[in-house]
C-alpha cells in the first residue's frame, strides 16, 4: 500500500465505498484492500461522507441507575463496573451525570478520596497507613492479589482520628477543607 495523502476520490469510488460499507457491511480494510488505499485514507473519507457506523451503547435504563446507586454505597468502580457488565470509564461517566458522591457509602471512604480530601498522594497516604498512623482495611477482608489493586477502606471514625492526631500534618493548600470540617463536626456520609 502506499501513501494517500491527497487521494482524488473518484465517483466510482465513492459509489463503491458508500456501497460495501453500507450495505454489505465490508470492513475498512477490505475495502482498503480492494481500492489500493490505505484504511486511514478510507477512514478520512467515511467521515467526510458521513458514513461512519455509529457504536451501539448500552443505555442506561432507570432500573440500571438504581441499581448504580445501591452498588455506589458499598462497591468500588471496578467492583460496580463488573456487577454491571460495563467499563469503570463507564461508571464513573453515570456517576458523575447523575450527580451521585461516590462518598455516599456507609461511613467509610477509599484511599483515593483520603488522598483528595487531605490533598496528598497516595504515596503519602500509603506510608500512613503502612506506619498505623491512619487505619485502614483491605476491600472485602483479604488483601487483593494485584499490584496496585488495593482497595482500602477508612472509615469517617478513623479519618477524624487520624486529622485530630496529626494536624500538622496536612498541606493547607490542597486540603478539602469543607470535608474535614464537616468529618470533623460529624456529618456522616451513608
Amino acid at each position: 500500500m502506499r501513501n494517500n495523502q491527497g487521494h482524488q476520490w473518484t465517483d466510482e469510488e465513492n459509489d463503491y465505498l458508500r456501497r460495501e460499507y453500507k450495505l454489505t457491511k465490508k470492513s475498512v480494510k477490505e475495502i482498503a484492500l480492494h481500492l489500493g488505499l490505505t484504511a486511514a485514507t478510507v477512514h478520512i473519507q467515511l467521515g467526510r461522507m458521513g458514513l461512519h457506523k455509529r457504536t451501539l451503547r448500552n443505555r442506561w435504563t432507570p432500573e440500571q441507575d438504581e441499581q448504580l446507586r445501591k452498588l455506589n454505597e458499598e462497591y468500588s468502580v471496578t467492583t460496580m463496573a463488573r456487577k454491571l457488565h460495563r467499563s469503570p470509564g463507564s461508571i464513573t461517566n453515570r456517576i458523575k451525570r447523575l450527580k451521585i458522591s461516590r462518598r455516599s457509602r456507609s461511613g467509610w471512604f477509599t484511599k483515593r478520596e483520603v488522598c483528595e480530601i487531605l490533598g496528598m498522594d497516595h504515596h503519602w497516604v500509603q506510608a500512613r497507613i503502612d506506619s498505623g498512623e491512619l487505619i485502614a482495611s483491605y476491600h472485602n477482608g483479604h488483601r487483593p492479589t494485584k499490584i496496585g489493586s488495593s482497595m482500602w477502606h477508612i472509615s469517617e471514625h478513623d479519618l477524624k482520628h487520624f486529622i485530630c492526631r496529626f494536624p500538622e500534618d496536612l498541606n493547607g493548600r490542597n486540603v478539602d477543607m469543607v470535608m474535614i470540617v464537616d468529618i470533623l463536626a460529624g456529618v456522616e456520609y451513608g
